[in-house]
């Protein structure tokens, strides 16, 4: 999630009449989410103003939504590992009753998303801390009291007021840093990592926000990202033209017997991947005619 003044800073490079998209994208939140705040009657969000926009898209004034965004409950959140600026203050008031929960019932407890939970655990395992989340049972459950003391030390100890978005060197914010890291240590791992797996990985409601972080760490996901390689770039590497990529993309789908390579969420290609599964289909080709 991002902070109230990441926000701001996205909304300061947006045009003055904004989509829904934009303001999701802005605000970092799933576009559902977003649509959920217009028609909601008791929200009073920004009507859409006229005149519309292309194909008769509906957009509203970028100030006035804005202005109703840093009105909400949910905008005073940051990036620190407090979370919600009351995550301390609402754990040590709960009283659950029960002394185990999942995923959902710790998120409704603690009054922050399922998101923010799941974050928890990714972030702060035994491999990367010296004080991890507690660790779910074979149910999915973890213990609330455990729970409950890591919030209050972890959330008192660390907490901070909320600062502008700083990126790294190489561009990235905070957040994609942290997904960087998930996808490398899957990398590692040697699994299949998709849209699917960071949307279930991360707990978020859609794909949205997982293919637009996707899409910011690829580049850096090491070795083999440099190998990823749009339409133009596959077909020079692999002596083909773009047209012909685009054929065996479309021909030859996941129920092929012997599909063409997956795309990433940038729409990129293996290229030693593509350039093998041309050299076998030119040998099944030689084979057959001979």
């Amino acid at each position: 999630m991002k902070s109230l003044d990441e926000v701001k800073a996205a909304f300061a490079l947006l045009p003055e009449r904004v989509t829904l998209k934009q303001i999701a994208d802005a605000t970092d939140r799933e576009l559902d989410s977003v649509r959920n705040w217009v028609y909601d009657k008791t929200a009073d969000f920004p009507k859409d103003v006229p005149p519309p926009g292309p194909r008769g898209t509906k957009l509203r004034d970028r100030d006035a939504v804005l202005a109703w965004y840093e009105a909400q409950p949910f905008a005073a959140q940051d990036t620190t590992i407090g979370g919600p600026r009351n995550i301390a203050e609402t754990a040590r008031r709960a009283r659950p009753r029960h002394a185990k929960m999942d995923t959902k019932d710790l998120a409704r407890t603690l009054g922050i998303t399922v998101r923010g939970v799941n974050y928890y655990a990714a972030a702060y395992t035994p491999e990367k801390s010296e004080n991890p989340f507690p660790a779910a049972d074979e149910n999915g459950q973890r213990d609330w009291p455990a729970v409950r003391s890591w919030i209050l030390e972890n959330a008192e100890r660390d907490r901070k007021p909320s600062t502008p978005s700083t990126r790294d060197e190489r561009g990235l914010t905070a957040r994609e840093q942290e997904v960087l890291q998930l996808v490398q240590d899957a990398d590692a791992r040697g699994e299949d990592v998709t849209v699917s797996w960071l949307t279930d990985k991360l707990g978020l409601k859609s794909a949205d926000s997982a293919r637009r972080l996707l899409r910011a760490i690829e580049k850096h996901r090491g070795p083999a990202a440099s190998k990823m390689l749009r339409p133009v770039g596959l077909a020079e590497a692999a002596n083909t033209t773009t047209d012909m990529i685009q054929y065996y993309a479309k021909t030859y789908g996941p129920d092929s017997a012997d599909p063409f390579p997956a795309k990433n969420a940038n729409g990129e290609r293996n290229v030693d991947d593509v350039t093998a599964w041309i050299k076998r289909r030119q040998q099944a080709q030689a084979q057959r005619r001979s």
